[in-house]
């Protein structure tokens, strides 16, 4: 921690008032401890609800090998739902919710859908979700120059259980960040934030993939193929099919481990109307009371055998969730294409036969 100390007493201390549109600032001075500019800063994140920013990343490898990557982000902070937009000769954009990741390069024929943000990508969300980021990290040392305040802190990626030192400079005539750093081994990376702005006005669309006409998952295989068996026998619960009168086709099945550390699988079908239904699984021993997603207005409902919680999204989208067989089932698509699921899924005499057990041959569906 040497490096952070000679920073701390390099240059002068000076007070900076609160900026603007608040209604009552605390100052943050020299005197003010970790905690206080923590919990202040945090008061004037209060109100973000919907953040967008472009921004520049720099790692920088050793001092030979330096890479850079623009992009833009526009997350909604309640919902926990964001769109990055990579930028350059390549340009890929991807769609984060609570249980899914839609990465899809743009021109491409494909896309593919993850349980998460790869772990390697996290510096990437700092834009998107500052404030919990900042909640729990543990800032050891601030000094302030003019309406500039840094942080200096420690905190624990998803990607890895060490701690990592990192840097974040606010503005406080802005209550924005200018900029993010930390380190991860040798490698530092530094995500330098322009154009930020608090609660613009963002479409609730924006956070929805629609994927493009001729556009299919990158993956195509059956209910009974390789690849579901290969799934199945990287998980510790079974997977819930729909039945087969549904007439759905399975276009890709994706695995993968959450933020809880919980194995998951996404499966992506296409309806007989040729939507897009996308199925998200994970072990449960507990009747599900709500969605991921706790900011959603949801109601609880009796389909047949099923006792489900159904939330509508935006577009006429729907979102529903049920446990069977130690199994969370969360199902998103046309809300008459769900609800119609739903309905076929309560009303069979069991869903046994529905049920890919954890070992063993794949039954067919009902």
């Amino acid at each position: 921690m040497k490096r952070w100390y000679a920073y701390l007493i390099s240059g002068g201390w000076v007070v900076v008032l609160a900026g603007c549109g608040f209604g009552h600032p605390e100052a943050i001075t020299h005197n003010s401890k970790p905690k206080a500019v923590v919990s202040e800063i945090l008061s004037r994140m209060s109100s973000w609800q919907n953040v967008r920013a472009t921004v520049k990343e720099t790692q920088i490898i050793s001092a030979h090998q330096v890479k850079t990557l623009d992009y833009q982000i526009t997350s909604n902070l309640p919902s926990g739902q964001y769109v990055i937009n990579l930028l350059g000769s390549h340009p890929i954009s991807i769609y984060v919710n609570s249980h899914e990741t839609i990465w899809y390069p743009q021109n491409s024929k494909h896309y593919s859908v993850f349980a998460g943000l790869p772990a390697a990508d996290a510096p990437w969300t700092i834009a998107a979700e500052l404030p919990n980021w900042l909640r729990h990290s543990q800032v050891h040392g601030v000094r302030v120059k003019g309406d500039k305040v840094s942080l200096m802190m420690t905190l624990v990626l998803p990607s890895s259980k060490s701690p990592a030192d990192a840097l974040l400079i606010y503005d406080t005539a802005t209550n924005t960040p200018e900029s993010f750093s930390m380190q991860i081994g040798k490698t530092k990376i530094a995500e330098t934030f322009s154009h930020f702005q608090v609660n613009p006005n963002v479409s609730a669309s924006t956070f929805s993939f629609s994927p493009p006409p001729g556009v299919t998952p990158a993956i195509s295989l059956t209910q009974t193929g390789t690849a579901l068996n290969l799934a199945k026998s990287q998980l510790n619960f079974p997977i819930v099919l729909p039945p087969s009168s549904a007439g759905m086709t399975l276009d890709a099945i994706n695995t993968g481990t959450n933020a809880q550390g919980q194995r998951v699988v996404i499966l992506s079908f296409t309806a007989q109307d040729s939507s897009s239904v996308i199925i998200t699984e994970k072990s449960s021993h507990h009747p599900i009371t709500a969605l991921p997603n706790s900011n959603l207005t949801s109601t609880t409902e009796s389909v047949g055998s099923l006792t489900v919680v159904v939330a509508n999204l935006p577009d006429n989208m729907e979102e529903a969730a049920f446990v069977v067989h130690n199994t969370e089932v969360i199902v998103e698509g046309n809300a008459s294409t769900v609800d119609s699921l739903l309905n076929q899924w309560g009303n069979l005499p069991s869903l046994t036969s529905s049920v890919l057990p954890s070992s063993g041959s794949t039954p067919s569906s009902p």
